[in-house]
């Protein structure tokens, strides 16, 4: 029995009542309950009343000509998400900040179509609108699809058209392994972009990788052929896919674009880079297009200072090893190392080093370039600068960032020079 509870002095200006906690207390306190539900090894009492009043499906169950008369199991939903679900019916109100991940959002959507509760309905899938985002669009859209909730796939197929005519491949959220998207959203992907542009190209190549990774297949051409064979897309297309590779460019004959340079805007000079105090340079790349990168811009070593004896030196020989990596969340892909010994360097310049083997940078994946010297270069001085953070052109946008820990210190990568991968 629920204890009776004294009645307080009526005043003048008395607060609005809470009722919807009231009820909620009665709930929780399982006072002048008559309905129970179990769900897994949970069981919720609850007041028909109320749930009826919320859902038309609630309110067939218990007043309908087959009224349920023993306590329901629910075997398709979540204890905690039945239990969310219960407190909206309640209280009329939900703290969605405190769901704990996606799975737990799209099972609390899932009850309010089940049940029916209109106003649960429309406040998840505002709340999806306002939060979907480049790092859960996939996730959202594949668990969806699987649950089959239509609002909430095509909310996510509005965001990725969105994100995909902007130039976004999403190929590094899928390469993070957070979660692996299924071959039937692929394909739902793929109908609702009639026009495969090279970042969902990528972004299928990506997948292709994930893909083989999940069915403990070796990476390798004949392997994305057999992830790929079931994928409706063109053949030609499969044929791109799979031959891309970080150095199998071949220019395209009778391409008049050339190459093209990428240059940083400059800002101020810094503190220079001192070879013994620093041993190597690291700078970030990445870009909104597949690209191929034949060389980098960088500076040339500042002057040393002449005793009065010595000989002015115009020139000298630049002797550096240069490496590039793809990093896949917090892996490194190491795709180029090459010395490079390059005579005659004009001192206060700038440098082209050309790479042995043009590289291919795929679209959205962040590319790491490292420049070592060795003993020999010590005490040497390479100017450095405070540089922007992008080089643009008509044709693509090119992003530089430095080494997180030395990024105050300047850059001594003025740009890159590329042509866009046909």
């Amino acid at each position: 029995m629920c204890s009776q509870v004294a009645s307080a002095p009526i005043m003048a200006k008395e607060q609005p009542a809470d009722f919807g906690q009231r009820f909620n207390e009665l709930r929780k306190k399982k006072c002048l309950v008559d309905c129970s539900f179990r769900v897994g090894d949970d069981v919720y009492h609850c007041h028909k009343l109320i749930l009826s009043a919320a859902s038309p499906v609630f309110e067939t169950m218990f007043y309908g000509a087959l009224a349920e008369k023993q306590t329901v199991k629910i075997a398709d939903i979540q204890p905690r998400v039945f239990e969310r679900m219960l407190d909206y019916i309640y209280v009329g109100s939900i703290d969605f900040d405190g769901i704990q991940n996606i799975e737990e959002l799209l099972e609390l959507y899932y009850c309010a179509e089940k049940y029916m509760i209109d106003s649960l309905h429309e406040k998840c899938v505002t709340y999806f609108g306002k939060n979907i985002k480049p790092n859960n669009v996939l996730k959202i859209l594949d668990i969806a699809y699987r649950m089959n909730l239509d609002d909430i796939i095509y909310s996510c197929m509005c965001v990725l058209k969105h994100f995909f005519s902007s130039g976004m491949s999403l190929s590094n959220i899928i390469l993070e392994r957070n979660h692996h998207l299924s071959k039937n959203c692929v394909d739902l992907i793929l109908e609702d972009n009639f026009e495969v542009k090279d970042n969902i190209i990528c972004m299928i190549r990506a997948w292709c990788i994930t893909e083989c990774e999940q069915n403990r297949l070796e990476i390798n051409r004949d392997s994305m052929k057999t992830v790929l064979q079931d994928i409706e897309l063109p053949d030609t297309l499969k044929d791109t896919i799979v031959g891309c590779s970080f150095t199998n460019f071949t220019p395209i004959v009778g391409d008049k674009s050339g190459w093209i340079p990428v240059q940083r805007i400059h800002y101020k000079a810094v503190r220079p880079l001192i070879i013994g105090d620093e041993m190597d340079f690291e700078a970030n790349i990445s870009t909104n297009r597949f690209i191929v990168i034949k060389s980098l811009n960088i500076n040339s070593r500042l002057l040393p200072q002449l005793k009065v004896s010595d000989v002015r030196q115009e020139t000298y020989t630049e002797k550096l090893t240069v490496e590039i990596s793809a990093k896949y969340s917090n892996d490194r892909q190491k795709i180029y190392q090459k010395e490079h010994l390059i005579c005659d360097v004009a001192f206060n310049d700038s440098l082209q080093v050309s790479l042995t083997e043009q590289i291919v940078f795929f679209p959205d994946v962040m590319y790491i370039v490292r420049l070592k010297w060795d003993a020999n270069s010590l005490g040497y001085e390479y100017p450095r600068s405070i540089l922007s953070a992008y080089g643009k052109c008509k044709q693509l946008l090119v992003n530089f960032s430095e080494n997180i820990y030395l990024q105050n210190s300047g850059s001594i990568l003025n740009g890159i020079v590329c042509d866009l991968y046909k």
